[in-house]
């Protein structure tokens, strides 16, 4: 199953449980993106939310594995103009990942400050494509296209603190993005930090902050995204990272601060 196949998968669910599907692991857990947007469209669909996305905080506690993913919902409050909700995923009695999300209306402000412009990245055709080897590179890499233009690949020992590129779905996505993909698209890179590593090794998300800038209506997952990530600090085994998510045309979308656990 592709990305958007899981993703209508979850929408048209009667129950709380959602469908894992197998090749969409990263070691032995699957990717933390396809998680997040899979809760994230779960409380669309049980609490109907129209105010648009504002902000993620995602803790992962457990690894989910292939299969039933309970996703259990609850309103925590709705004002006049933010609605506040908690995610909780559950595999086998194992509380897996836990998420609070914010809408919020729009409002008036007096305040008008513009997140920096796009980097400069040379174009996406004049970069080789990051090839999807089994068995070598995670299994739910093959379902984008990466075009690496700032630092290094992984495990490629590089020097630079900051890494990014181009990015986009490879199968055939709705002609206007939704905030679950802007998900899957901003998490499907690797951690920053594994550029700096000369071998590979494990590491995975221990919690994960969003902002949404702006969900674009004339943007599908198909488009060219530009993606960049700084490490801003990295000892005793965790690295913390910040990263924005650009659209065709250069407007910030999705601003990232994560937490990674690196054992190396």
């Amino acid at each position: 199953m592709d990305f958007n196949d899981v993703m209508m998968t979850a929408r048209d669910s009667a129950s709380q449980s959602v469908g894992i599907p197998e090749n969409w692991g990263q070691g032995r857990a699957t990717f933390g993106g396809l998680v997040a947007a899979l809760m994230l469209q779960r409380i669309e669909v049980d609490l109907g939310v129209q105010r648009p996305l504002r902000s993620l905080s995602l803790s992962f506690v457990a690894p989910v594995a292939p299969g039933a993913l309970q996703v259990q919902i609850k309103l925590l409050r709705e004002g006049k103009a933010a609605t506040q909700v908690q995610a909780t995923a559950i595999q086998q009695e194992q509380v897996c990942a836990v998420m609070l999300a914010s809408f919020g209306s729009d409002r008036e402000s007096v305040v008008q400050v513009e997140h920096a412009a796009a980097p400069a990245f040379t174009g996406p055709d004049e970069v080789q494509a990051f090839p999807f080897i089994p068995g070598l590179t995670p299994d739910f890499t093959q379902y984008f296209d990466y075009r690496y233009t700032l630092g290094k690949m992984p495990f490629m020992g590089g020097q630079q603190t900051e890494m990014g590129g181009w990015i986009r779905l490879r199968e055939a996505s709705p002609s206007v993005v939704c905030p679950s993909t802007l998900l899957a698209l901003m998490d499907a890179w690797p951690p920053a930090v594994f550029s700096l590593l000369k071998k590979p090794a494990s590491g995975s998300s221990l919690t994960w902050n969003l902002s949404v800038v702006q969900v674009p209506q004339d943007c599908s997952g198909n488009d060219w995204w530009q993606y960049r990530a700084a490490i801003q600090s990295s000892a005793n085994g965790y690295s913390h990272i910040d990263a924005t998510l650009w659209d065709k045309h250069g407007r910030a979308c999705v601003i990232s601060r994560q937490t990674v656990s690196v054992f190396a």
